[in-house]
């Protein structure tokens, strides 16, 4: 099987896609709700999750959209943000995968040309690119994450190339 990625958007739901790096194809994503009563839950939701798409597909790297805060967030945000991302880690550490993050505006201004662009727009980008529609704005910013580094990783083997 082809080198493969996860993409991840963590949040309430969490988005999560498999990107093919040979040809950018997109094999599976979804969006899915973790518990909102219970943060152990939650966690081990996350954990299950994970765990299952890397004993599914064998990725070889991980892409997580990195942190951002709106100035009106509350103080429980980056708890419960940070506990997502160090299950994510944890995963990936287990399984002997790197992870990469990207903040929020470099994935923006790679999909759509605009560090600025609205949610909306990455979400119509990644419809068009990939031909389908998605659930929602956690599934495609996963997906745009993954496309993301794909670009990153292809560019930095080209540059790699060209120097060596």
């Amino acid at each position: 099987m082809a080198d493969l990625i996860i993409g991840l958007d963590l949040a309430e739901k969490v988005g999560i896609c498999v990107l093919a790096f040979a040809d950018h194809r997109l094999l599976w994503s979804d969006s899915v709700a973790l518990s909102r009563k219970d943060p152990a839950e939650k966690l081990l939701n996350l954990k299950a999750l994970i765990q299952d798409t890397i004993l599914r597909y064998r990725p070889v790297e991980m892409a997580i959209e990195d942190v951002f805060l709106p100035a009106k967030t509350s103080r429980k945000t980056p708890i419960s943000l940070g506990e997502l991302r160090g299950v994510a880690r944890l995963c990936a550490a287990e399984a002997g995968i790197p992870v990469f993050f990207y903040p929020p505006a470099r994935v923006k201004l790679t999909i759509t040309g605009s560090g600025r662009a609205s949610k909306d727009d990455v979400l119509r980008w990644i419809e068009s690119e990939f031909d389908m529609e998605v659930k929602d704005h956690n599934e495609s910013d996963a997906i745009s994450i993954a496309y993301t580094h794909w670009l990153n990783r292809r560019f930095q083997a080209t540059v790699d190339d060209s120097l060596g």
